[in-house]
């Protein structure tokens, strides 16, 4: 087959044509416009750490994961009565916040309009030329203090000069006052009051006799029909009564403000059980009370409670009669401790 110089030089020039047409069909496989190829060829141009390419994103080669492989079985949640506890608490916020919003209004304060210039407000003239009422001329309003609105305000609301008249007159400079003179009425100096006399003397000594001081508290008053109380002569100051005695006992772990016990607490328990001989449980559980108000006490107990239910059932399980059970809640202390000590 012959070739002739006409048929090379078309398909040259086909090619020429084509090849760049294919080459920007190859490069849109890779989901990159012009703009993006436009980018990478002038970070290629600057070089440098902007001229390499990005780091893939992790996991990008990994396989996909299989669906055989996902979890079947629910996660273990905290109790219901837990749930329902921390639903109400965060009912109850809401409903302060609201009612506190309410109480105190908003917080952005209601800022008045600007006062306007007084050359700002110019009365209209009635226009009577078509035979129209009067127009009402515009309310005046209190003029601002010159410089009460600031240099560019007070520049922007004054009068421009006419174009047709001439320059203005130099304002005529203030007369020179002598450094000597005495100031004017309006810029007088406040008087400091003058201080004649001796500096007052801290008084070290006393020259009357000193108040005899009791060797005991005052007698209490006696009322017909009520007893006097038992520390009413006791010096020691009132302590409250808390119960800071430390309780003795395996340390049960417990999930931050949940009634499930942590992970690895099966050993603990079986130990337990061994070390029992027959004898009873005392379960002392506590929750995690954050202020001393009443409220906040009311709701660590009863973590406690739900706790030494979830410890309680997890030993009944192991084959510990429930009659051998008893629990205690309290506001504070640590998340569980169990003992054959009451």
């Amino acid at each position: 087959m012959t070739i002739f110089p006409f048929q090379s030089a078309v398909s040259r020039s086909f090619l020429r044509i084509i090849l760049p047409f294919s080459c920007a069909l190859m490069a849109g496989c890779q989901h990159r416009d012009l703009v993006d190829t436009t980018v990478d060829w002038y970070h290629q141009h600057e070089g440098g750490i902007i001229a390499q390419q990005r780091p893939p994103a992790p996991g990008q080669f990994d396989s996909y994961p299989r669906v055989g492989l996902t979890p079947t079985t629910p996660p273990e949640l905290p109790s219901p009565e837990l749930r329902q506890s921390i639903t109400n608490n965060l009912i109850a916020s809401r409903n302060l916040t609201m009612r506190t919003a309410a109480q105190n209004g908003t917080l952005t304060p209601v800022i008045p309009p600007p006062p306007n210039a007084a050359s700002a407000t110019k009365p209209a003239s009635p226009d009577t030329s078509k035979g129209g009422a009067a127009q009402a001329p515009a309310a005046a309003s209190t003029p601002v203090p010159s410089g009460g609105m600031g240099a560019v305000l007070d520049a922007a609301d004054s009068s421009p000069v006419p174009t047709g008249a001439g320059s203005p007159a130099a304002p005529s400079p203030a007369p020179k006052t002598k450094p000597d003179a005495a100031p004017t009425a309006s810029e007088a100096e406040l008087a400091m009051p003058e201080f004649r006399g001796d500096a007052a003397v801290v008084q070290t000594s006393v020259t009357q006799p000193l108040p005899e001081i009791p060797a005991g508290p005052p007698a209490i008053p006696s009322i017909p029909g009520f007893a006097p109380p038992r520390d009413a002569l006791s010096m020691e100051p009132i302590r409250p009564d808390y119960d800071v005695a430390p309780k003795d006992g395996t340390l049960i772990g417990f999930l931050p403000g949940s009634d499930q016990m942590k992970p690895g607490q099966d050993g603990a328990l079986n130990k337990l059980i061994n070390s029992r001989h027959g004898a009873s449980l005392f379960l002392h559980c506590s929750g995690e009370t954050v202020s001393l108000s009443p409220e906040d006490q009311t709701q660590a107990v009863e973590l406690g409670l739900l706790r030494g239910r979830t410890l309680a059932d997890a030993l009944i399980k192991k084959g510990v009669p429930a009659s051998a059970l008893h629990i205690t809640s309290s506001a504070f202390g640590p998340a569980a401790r169990v003992s054959t000590q009451g």
